[in-house]
């Protein structure tokens, strides 16, 4: 008999991919569905839930007897802290609330060997301070000030933790990096990607740019140096969910970094980016970005995680 999973945010860039490679393995998948259905999926393995992160009334009974539990679904901000302290009460209730719904469904359910809880490198500022060392699942984190997103993550970490040492729930954290897929990578060399975070010397060439002709940018620190950024596609980080089921026992009650292969630098790619588009580009000073790596040496070393899709590859499916 298949091994069953709850799973929410399948109709997500992840938890698509997941849905089909748990489908694709032989599982059985209970989708929570709220807004969005899973594209383009269908299986006498799957099933729709109709239901809402915010109502455990609406998903609890499906939990029920289920050997696994994915809980990816989340909402994200972006901006300052002063343009997304609106947000804090949506954040709160889909992020801490909906979280707690669904660590309280599995914990009644009594059946979950394993609840994965997508997290994200945002708990230790990955892309907003400067890292000296390889950041490693032990670090302090470090939340960005002024943005809630981040402490949510943080917050529901520590409850997962917590569900472990109080009730006896399996976990495994995995906190994913900065993911795209060949669908929106491009989009990274577009100013209206980065317009929030232009230095003030480099704002009125910005505006600029877009209000003019379409353009595209080599991103850049306020020393001139091109901007790193460790970027992983997709389908790489929806196998380490995979992953993390297929190996629950070496998962179980650990926290995992699931992010891209290597950092890149715009610069080396911004050339060919603008070329195949047929668009002009220059060098944009970003402010406050520090340079960082996140190891994923232990997701190898116990799940067997290896990220197949590069930058370059990621480039290569964008320009078709």
């Amino acid at each position: 008999m298949p091994e069953t999973v709850f799973l929410t945010g399948g109709a997500g860039r992840i938890g698509k991919r997941l849905l089909r490679q748990l489908l694709e393995k032989g599982y059985h998948v209970k989708v929570l569905v709220h807004h969005h259905e899973p594209e383009e999926i269908s299986s006498n393995h799957m099933t729709l839930v109709r239901g809402d992160l915010c109502d455990r009334s609406s998903f609890a009974e499906a939990v029920e007897g289920c050997d696994f539990v994915c809980h990816l679904a989340a909402v994200f901000d972006m901006g300052s802290a002063i343009e997304t302290d609106s947000e804090n009460d949506h954040l709160f209730t889909h992020l801490i609330q909906g979280t707690y719904n669904v660590l309280e469904a599995a914990r009644q359910a009594k059946s979950v060997k394993l609840f994965t809880y997508a997290s994200s490198d945002a708990v230790f500022c990955a892309i907003y301070k400067h890292h000296v060392e390889p950041i490693t699942e032990d670090i302090e984190l470090c939340p960005r000030p002024g943005r809630f997103y981040a402490m949510a993550k943080a917050t529901t970490e520590s409850m997962c933790a917590n569900y472990q040492k109080t009730y006896g729930l399996p976990y495994a954290v995995l906190r994913v990096g900065w993911c795209l897929d060949e669908t929106d990578v491009l989009e990274a060399f577009r100013p209206q990607f980065w317009e929030a975070l232009t230095a003030p010397e480099d704002r009125p060439r910005m505006e600029t740019m877009l209000a003019g002709d379409p353009c595209l940018i080599g991103p850049l620190y306020e020393n001139g140096e091109s901007v790193e950024v460790q970027l992983g596609h997709a389908e790489d980080i929806a196998t380490g969910f995979s992953l993390a089921l297929k190996h629950h026992h070496q998962a179980t009650n650990q926290i995992f970094n699931i992010a891209g292969s290597a950092p890149f630098k715009f610069s080396d790619h911004v050339d060919r980016v603008a070329e195949a588009l047929g668009l002009p580009w220059e060098g944009i000073k970003l402010a406050g970005l520090g340079r960082y790596r996140i190891s994923n040496e232990k997701a190898h070393r116990l799940l067997g995680y290896v990220p197949q899709l590069t930058i370059d590859k990621m480039i290569d499916l964008a320009l078709g």
